[in-house]
């Protein structure tokens, strides 16, 4: 067979795809993960959700926390959902990002300037620092492999950029699921220790985006 009779015997089997398509494929790899991080912090031994949850929920820095999560990982879906299309432009991650890291930001410094200079440590530090970018990275990993998942049956060319949006989903869905059983709830100890979390589901995004996304 030759080439002109190969393309026309491949082009009457094509069929029209829905135009959201795409879109439900990510979505519902992000519920499958997002599941997942939620029964792991509800069951897993050393997590549970917080003891303090129906006073908690009744604050402002509960919401503020939860806000800052779920809003990088909705931004994050608004990236990949982009870069899951084959003539997806170059994204400017700080002008994604900006909006929600520069509220945070603006947040705490507004508290911390009004904090006592004794509470200074534990309002950046808390007591939990060291867990908290483990357990974010951790939870977004079932994430990833649901997002991962759907990104395989798609056409991403950009496919670092595409791992990297992936991760960034996966470490706020991640985050969002840890902050149902972290009690830490000073913007400052969020805005360096989530973050923290975020960025390193992100960059090992970018490092397995080529390798699992390769056509």
């Amino acid at each position: 067979m030759n080439t002109e009779a190969l393309i026309a015997e491949l082009s009457t089997r094509l069929r029209p795809i829905p135009r959201g398509a795409p879109r439900t494929l990510l979505r519902n790899g992000l519920i499958a993960g997002a599941v997942a991080a939620g029964i792991a912090v509800l069951f897993w031994p050393s997590l549970g959700p917080r003891p303090d949850m129906a006073s908690a929920v009744t604050t402002a820095a509960f919401w503020i926390k939860m806000l800052y999560t779920a809003s990088i990982a909705a931004l994050g879906f608004v990236a990949l959902d982009r870069l899951s299309k084959p003539d997806a432009a170059a994204l400017h991650w700080s002008r994604l990002l900006w909006p929600p890291v520069a509220a945070l930001a603006a947040i705490a410094a507004m508290r911390w300037a009004a904090a006592p200079a004794s509470e200074s440590e534990a309002f950046w530090m808390g007591s939990s620092w060291w867990q908290c970018p483990t357990y974010v990275a951790a939870l977004a990993l079932p994430v990833f492999v649901g997002l991962m998942g759907a990104m395989t049956r798609l056409a991403p060319t950009r496919l670092r950029a595409a791992g990297a949006a992936a991760g960034l989903v996966s470490g706020g869905t991640g985050a969002t699921a840890y902050a149902l059983h972290c009690t830490e709830s000073s913007p400052g100890f969020v805005l360096l220790w989530y973050s923290l979390g975020l960025a390193a589901a992100t960059v090992l995004g970018a490092v397995a985006g080529p390798r699992l996304l390769r056509w």
